[in-house]
Formats: C-alpha cells, sequence, structure tokens
C-alpha cells in the first residue's frame, strides 16, 4: 500500500463550519418549541447540503473541506446542546472538542482514538436520535430471544451477543429486529445488528459508530438513503466508504479512520 499522506483541508473545513454553527445557539437560548423545531429542521438541511457536496466533491480538495465542515458543524452544535443541557461550558467544550479532533488525520486514524470517541458516542446529544433506537431494538430483541429456543421453527429470534470494550460497542447476532433486506449489518450507533454468518462485517460497523460520533445522526440517516436509493451500488455512497475505511483503508486521504 502507497504511504497515506496526513494532510487534508479538513481542518480548514471544520473549523470554519464550528465557528458558523454558533449562529444556532441564539435559537436554543429562546425557550419555546417553535425555536427548537426550527433549529432542527435548519440544522438537518445544513448537513444534507454538505453530506451531498462532501459525497459529489469526494477525493479533492474542496470535499475534504466540506467533510471536515460536517465534523465542525457536528461538534458545534454538540456542545451548544450540551451546554443546555448540563449549563456547564467545560462539559460542553470537552466533549465538543473531542468531536472536532477527527478532522485532523492523524488522531482520526489512531486506536486511542477510537476508544475515546466510542465511549465518548453515548453522551454526545447529536447522536442520540440514532444511539438510543439502537438501545430499543438490543432490548426488544433481548426479550424476545428466549422465545427462539421453544421451537425450532422459532430458532430465528435467538441471539448470540459480543462486546467490545475498547469501542464500547454491543454487538448482536440474529434476533427479531435483522439488518434490511439486502443487507447483512445494520449500525445504530454502540448498537450492532449482524445477521449470523457475516461476522466479518464487524469491523465495518464500527466505523459508522465513529462516523456518526464524528459527523452526527443526520449524516447517518443521510447515509442510509443515499446507500438505498441514491446509489446503484450501496458500496459506493459516501458515508459507506467512510465507514470501511476502519474495515479495509486505501491510500486515499478519504481513509479518514485508519
Amino acid at each position: 500500500m502507497p504511504k497515506r499522506s496526513f494532510l487534508s483541508a479538513s481542518p480548514i473545513g471544520a473549523i470554519l463550519s464550528f465557528c458558523s454553527s454558533w449562529g444556532y445557539y441564539s435559537l436554543a437560548e429562546i425557550s419555546s418549541s417553535f425555536s427548537w423545531i426550527l433549529l432542527f429542521a435548519v440544522a438537518s438541511t445544513h448537513f444534507v447540503l454538505l453530506y451531498l457536496f462532501a459525497s459529489r466533491f469526494q477525493r479533492t480538495p474542496l470535499g475534504e473541506g466540506l467533510r471536515g465542515a460536517i465534523i465542525g458543524l457536528n461538534a458545534g452544535l454538540n456542545t451548544v446542546l450540551l451546554y443546555q443541557l448540563s449549563g456547564s461550558w467545560i462539559v460542553a467544550g470537552i466533549l465538543g472538542g473531542l468531536v472536532f479532533l477527527s478532522a485532523f488525520l492523524f488522531i482520526s486514524r489512531h486506536s486511542w482514538y477510537h476508544t475515546v470517541l466510542g465511549y465518548s458516542n453515548w453522551l454526545l446529544p447529536m447522536s442520540w436520535p440514532v444511539s438510543y433506537i439502537g438501545l430499543l431494538i438490543y432490548l426488544v430483541n433481548l426479550l424476545v430471544a428466549p422465545i427462539g429456543y421453544m421451537h425450532p421453527l422459532l430458532r430465528a429470534l435467538r441471539v448470540r451477543l459480543y462486546i467490545d470494550l475498547s469501542t464500547s460497542t454491543f454487538t448482536m447476532y440474529g434476533g427479531l429486529i435483522r439488518p434490511f433486506k439486502g443487507f447483512s449489518g445494520l449500525n445504530m450507533g454502540n448498537f450492532i445488528f449482524i445477521n449470523p454468518g457475516w461476522e466479518h462485517l464487524l469491523r465495518h460497523e464500527i466505523g459508522h459508530l465513529f462516523s456518526l460520533a464524528a459527523m452526527g445522526s443526520v449524516f447517518h440517516y443521510i447515509g442510509g438513503i443515499d446507500e438505498n436509493y441514491l446509489q446503484q451500488n450501496y458500496w459506493e455512497a459516501y458515508a459507506e466508504y467512510l465507514a470501511e475505511s476502519y474495515n479495509s483503508p486505501s491510500a486515499s486521504g478519504m481513509s479518514m479512520w485508519r
């Protein structure tokens, strides 16, 4: 494999986007349902546009800058929301700063950072719309699993569990709720669901966890739409390429996680 560069334009994009994300602070300060709905709508549109343009210009300096912009926006919004929830700029700044560091390839590719990011994801508000749905699916499958031992025809309900302490991931093989038809693995934050026989997908799915922590739940869901409906081949989706870099890195600066 050719020597990979640690240089990219993503830190520049992250800095500019992090600064611009503070335009959302005034909306978060207004205690009304309308302001929060507006914040969600505008921020979601912001993420979608950044994703589409980053995907269009991937593997170029502009595309790298846009990838950094997604990270900066997510870091800024996590900081704003954490301050609203905790009332502490120290807590908000530390966790938002940890997210921001993923814009630097010489940090994002290190195993120690993967551990920090995996555990931090539990505390990031921008990840909760994915992580806590994953928790719900995990619990439902656990509750239903004993039925799978009552009759051979119900064996598909049985589950096998694997916990990776180095990334704080809980993997479930089998169960009632499985990956969508045509797919064999599904990431829902710190909870991973894989069909039996497809264990080799684990590293790829963990890569999705890191991308979720770095880029937020809107990125995660638009990535799912991209691979299911916008790409002829699902593995060509922008979010898929980034996640796969943890499993099988390339020589490109797009190799974000390894």
